[in-house]
């Protein structure tokens, strides 16, 4: 019995990056969907807007094992960081203590040393600081556009309607596969729900901006306290945000959020006394896929159909391992595989 066909519906970081995991492995991997970034020409996917932060660490050790080993992939193979645009700034992560858990190659700051060595102010009492040297950021869409040249054979036509081992295209072509996988960022509830299958999966509004500042040494950072998370965007820019409330919008890129825009510089002031953000366009505004629990990770839908989505805003951390893990999965069962309700692949 040869590898299993599959074809793989979705252009984003995470589609493209399966296929080629699918494809490195002898397998017959088909990526199907529009490729400049959002169907039908419309605004930039979740994989365009991201702002790529990659870290070895997450609260949740599921999260963590993966963001780890994808940084140390990132870190070991020095045509994969140039082709993902990777930029080392170092990482600092604010949350509870009770809730901090350290990684390899981490150190664990007091909320007095978070203070001293990045400026930040107000935190509540028990804040730690967990402060990773070796991370920083890459460019999801450099990333995702350099594997989708070295792919070759794809398909470009838009997915009109999913079936149970098919995808019919809008031309109407029909595809057949021993296996699909939906990878399809914000669109992937939309397209399961036309076919009439189960959709678990949510999208929800994402939203940053670029800020002018004088300050030049502030990190990749994310303040569980406050919500507020940045990097560095440039010379004198600074890339800010917080999360969005805003649930089941449709994708590709909802209205900004300008009342979520407002309270950026003021929790930023708050924080970082002396950043002085003055808008530096307009916010960047997009929808991606959640799931419950979150995370990036292969699930079963029903029959032969699976979803790789569900990265929840933060799937350039986990997206090489999680690949990895999602191909080896697909080849070693060569069927579908049910996944038990509230887990993921990376817990099995």
């Amino acid at each position: 019995m040869g590898e299993p066909r599959v074809l793989v519906v979705g252009a984003g970081i995470s589609g493209v990056l399966l296929a080629r995991r699918l494809r490195d492995a002898g397998a017959d991997a088909l990526l199907i969907g529009p490729h400049d970034g959002a169907p039908h020409g419309r605004p930039a996917d979740a994989t365009a807007a991201s702002g790529g932060l990659v870290r070895a660490f997450e609260p949740d050790p599921a999260a963590r094992a993966l963001a780890a080993a994808s940084l140390a992939e990132l870190l070991a193979d020095s045509s994969l960081a140039t082709a993902a645009g990777w930029r080392r700034t170092g990482s600092l992560y604010l949350l509870d203590a009770a809730s901090a858990a350290g990684v390899d190659g981490a150190e664990t700051l007091t909320g007095d040393e978070v203070a001293r060595r990045f400026g930040f102010a107000g935190l509540p009492d028990g804040t730690v600081g967990i402060w990773e040297d070796r991370a920083g950021y890459l460019e999801p869409d450099r990333l995702r556009r350099t594997v989708l040249r070295g792919l070759g054979r794809t398909e470009p036509t838009p997915v009109a309607r999913l079936g149970d081992g098919v995808v019919e295209l809008v031309d109407g072509r029909r595809l057949t596969g021993d296996l699909v996988v939906v990878a399809a960022g914000a669109w992937t509830p939309r397209l399961l729900r036309a076919a009439g299958m189960p959709a678990t999966l949510r999208t929800k509004h994402i939203q940053y901006a670029r800020y002018a500042t004088r300050r030049d040494d502030l990190p990749c950072f994310v303040d569980e306290s406050s919500g507020l998370y940045g990097r560095p965007a440039g010379p004198g820019r600074v890339l800010l945000g917080l999360p969005s409330d805003r649930w089941d919008v449709d994708p590709p890129a909802p209205e900004p959020d300008a009342a979520l825009a407002a309270r950026v510089p003021t929790v930023a002031a708050r924080r970082l006394p002396g950043l002085d953000p003055r808008p530096a366009g307009s916010p960047v505004s997009a929808a991606d896929c959640y799931s419950e629990p979150a995370g990036l990770a292969l699930r079963h839908v029903t029959g032969a159909v699976h979803t790789f989505t569900g990265g929840s805003g933060g799937a350039a951390k986990t997206v090489l391992a999680a690949s990895r893990l999602a191909a080896t999965a697909l080849l070693n069962t060569r069927t579908a595989i049910p996944v038990p309700h509230g887990q993921t692949e990376a817990d099995s």
